[in-house]
């Protein structure tokens, strides 16, 4: 056991060094974290507008709170790529070791970016006459939720990369010494906005000439497909879930190597979902981000909730008994550290096969009752990690039915830990046992 557990080790260990230094994943990661505080008011306030509640809706309705409850969602999850555009290209300047004030130029020049590729102009018909009005000023704000999110974590990557090389080589204009620092650093910031922004009006030119019309429609139109194809498929969510789970079994931090991946593949998934939530549409995909902590890591890295309740209900020795004041408490809102390396489940053989069971288990039950129609699709609302259980399933579900469904889920995983965990209290009483005859 011991050299078969050395030479995964010797295996999983560069790829994990690989995948959490990659410049790109790291960017990706740190602007989708940077942002998760408008996600979640956008999700929250969709919620509250869009809950499955007849008497609520009734009452929200009749006293003007639904209209008002459906405005912050237009301004976060609906332009969700104006946000992620910035906070990915100054979370990805950071990683080339930009400065605060370089990255942030970067980020807006990314923003800049973005917007210029944004083709101009709207049309529909008005609402009293039914005439067709063309508003050619306008920007069509489908470009800024969903649909743009390709593009905006394309450009939040490449173009600090460029903006890095202006800084690296000194293509900046220097003011004198004397002059305000923050008045040096705009004009420091100016080269490389002009000649990236003169990039962004040939790059325009260029996709309008084609059939997608811009860069917009060419990136979600070229990406669309094969990420839907890759994503509507649960084993490939299924192997993230095991490839985080073998990795905290190796004490390596297995969300660091996961989530990025995670992020990049589903996000656009999870957005469209609580997007056609709070229009009152049909969801389009069954697995989204939200199962990742609503069915999957439910309560922590391998469902840890399933030990953390076995501790707290079936520990007769000590040890457990001890373990338990920390890892329940930390187990409720969805922390497993204490239950990782307290048990320990790193290099515990005896835990090994319910760290990727019960995840396994829980993730594929969700997605069967979701794909039969016995659960609703998630709503595409974010769980962060530190979610408190049974509120995670009421949010990824968006009522009542999600909390009970997470808590037999939960259950599920419970009874998966309990003879592994029985063995682990055995060995547990008889070593204290010994201790108290010695």
């Amino acid at each position: 056991m011991d050299k078969f557990t050395e030479k995964l080790q010797s295996i999983l260990i560069p790829i994990s060094q690989k995948v959490s230094e990659n410049k790109a994943l790291r960017g990706i990661s740190g602007g989708f974290s940077a942002m998760l505080p408008v996600v979640m008011v956008g999700a929250i306030f969709t919620l509250l507008a869009s809950l499955n509640i007849g008497f609520y809706q009734n009452l929200i309705t009749s006293i003007g709170l639904k209209q008002l409850f459906a405005v912050p969602a237009s301004y976060t999850t609906d332009m969700i790529s104006l946000y992620a555009v910035f906070c990915v290209a100054r979370a990805e300047a950071k990683v080339y070791g930009m400065d605060d004030s370089d990255s942030f130029a970067s980020g807006l020049i990314s923003l800049m970016f973005f917007l210029i590729l944004i083709p101009l102009g709207v049309s529909g018909k008005a609402a009293e006459s039914g005439e067709v009005v063309n508003v050619a000023a306008a920007v069509p704000t489908a470009y800024l939720g969903s649909r743009g999110l390709f593009t905006a974590m394309i450009l939040g990557i490449f173009i600090p990369r460029l903006h890095h090389l202006f800084v690296k080589n000194n293509v900046t204009i220097k003011m004198p010494e004397g002059v305000p620092e923050m008045i040096s650093k705009s004009f420091a910031a100016m080269i490389p906005a002009i000649c990236i922004g003169a990039l962004a009006v040939v790059v325009r030119f260029l996709f309008g000439l084609t059939s997608y019309g811009s860069a917009t429609n060419a990136i979600y139109g070229i990406l669309q497909a094969p990420l839907a194809a890759l994503t509507s498929n649960p084993f490939t969510f299924l192997f993230l879930l095991l490839v985080c789970n073998v990795m905290w079994f190796f004490g390596i931090h297995g969300g660091m190597v996961a989530n990025p991946v995670r992020m990049a593949l589903y996000s656009q998934a999870t957005l469209a979902n609580l997007e056609a939530y709070g229009a009152g549409a049909a969801l389009p995909n069954i697995v989204v981000n939200t199962a990742w902590f609503g069915m999957g890591n439910i309560g922590g890295s391998a469902c840890a909730i399933g030990l953390c309740l076995n501790i707290a209900l079936f520990a007769k020795s000590q040890r457990y008994k001890a373990l338990n004041k920390v890892s329940l408490p930390a187990g409720l809102v969805s922390i497993s550290e204490p239950m990782v390396f307290g048990v320990p489940m790193v290099l515990n053989p005896i835990m090994l096969i319910p760290m990727l069971l019960a995840p396994t288990v829980t993730f594929l039950l969700g997605y069967f009752a979701m794909a039969t129609g016995i659960m609703p699709y998630m709503t595409g609302a974010e769980l962060p990690n530190g979610t408190p259980i049974i509120l995670g399933g009421f949010l990824a579900w968006g009522g009542i039915k999600g909390a009970i469904f997470q808590a037999l889920l939960i259950a599920v995983s419970t009874l998966i830990y309990y003879p592994f965990f029985k063995i682990l209290d055995r060995q547990a009483l008889a070593e204290e046992a010994n201790e108290t005859a010695e």
